[in-house]
Parts: structure tokens; sequence; C-alpha cells
């Protein structure tokens, strides 16, 4: 199916936009022809939350405590998966930006990672609106739509597991066209 293999990967953060500050990273490789879950990576990430929850994923202060830092974790995930994979995502604008600030922090060149990022989002939005959906836009409600169960809070490695299922049913569909 693909030239090479997938690596999904999902963020959790602190903050808002440009400023957000990773908490939680989580990945997993799809194999290119069955793509099938071939290995994983899950951690938190230290930063100072100043004494806030975030509101999606309930990390707090407590739940960093020991954790790595920003450098660390994103050399652990430069030596477990290297460049040669497609960078896939639910959200890829924010999770790129993420993976960005990991691989600089580790001082690895972002450059070395294909440009091109799998979105996810997008066409598995665009699939459900062919087929008649007419629901929210929300990941939670287009989860729900491909018959996903709700989410508690949101754990980086599990919305990346999600991400991958959605990614299987929609090339299953594809190729019944």
């Amino acid at each position: 199916m693909f030239i090479k293999p997938i690596l999904i990967i999902d963020f959790e953060s602190f903050g808002l936009g440009v400023d957000a500050e990773p908490t939680q990273i989580g990945a997993i490789l799809i194999d290119p022809a069955t793509l099938e879950e071939k290995d994983s990576f899950t951690s938190y990430i230290w930063t100072d939350m100043q004494g806030k929850t975030g509101k999606k994923s309930g990390i707090n202060q407590e739940t960093l405590e020991g954790a790595p830092s920003k450098a660390e974790v994103g050399r652990l995930f430069f030596e477990k998966f290297g460049t040669e994979v497609l960078l896939g995502s639910w959200a890829a604008d924010k999770d790129k930006a993420m993976h960005r600030k990991l691989m600089i922090a580790a001082g690895i060149d972002h450059n070395q990672y294909d440009y091109h990022i799998m979105d996810l989002w997008p066409v598995a939005y665009i699939h459900l609106v062919k087929e008649g959906y007419r629901g929210k836009i929300d990941s939670e409600s287009i989860f729900q739509e491909f018959g996903m169960s709700p989410r508690g809070n949101h754990d980086a490695l599990e919305d990346c597991r999600i991400a991958a299922e959605v990614l299987r049913k929609l090339m299953k569909n594809s190729l019944s066209y």
C-alpha cells in the first residue's frame, strides 16, 4: 500500500498556539503493507504547567514529576524510529509543530524528516461527508462515527491507536470503490 512505514504521532500539550508546550507524546509505527501496529512509544514530557491541569488530558504537574525533558524525549524518539517513515497525525499542524520542538530541543535537524505529513482528520471528514454525514466536526464526533468508543481524558498513545484504526477503515473502504 504505502512505500514506507507510517509513524502516527500525537501530543498532549499545555498552553495555546505557538506557545504551547508538549506534555505527552504517543507514537505508533504502522506496517506499510498491512497497516498493523509494529511498535509504539509514549512518554510524558517535563514542562512547568504553572499549577494548571490540561483540560482534555487531565495532565498536571504531579503527573509530570520525574518526566524526561523535551531534549531527552526527542532523542529517544529519534533513536527508536529514525527518519525513514511517513509521519501521520490526526491534527497535523499541531503535532508537527510539537514534533519539531522535540527535535530542536534534542539538537536533531527536523528537516531530516519528509516534509509531507499524512493529515488524517480532513480525509476522514471528507469521507464521512461523502457518505452523508452532517454531524459535528470535532474529533470525538468523527471517531464515534467510525465506531470508536467515547474517550475520557485524552491520552496521546490511545489517540494514535484510534487514528490508526480510522486509517484502516478508510483504506478498507477505499479499496472497495
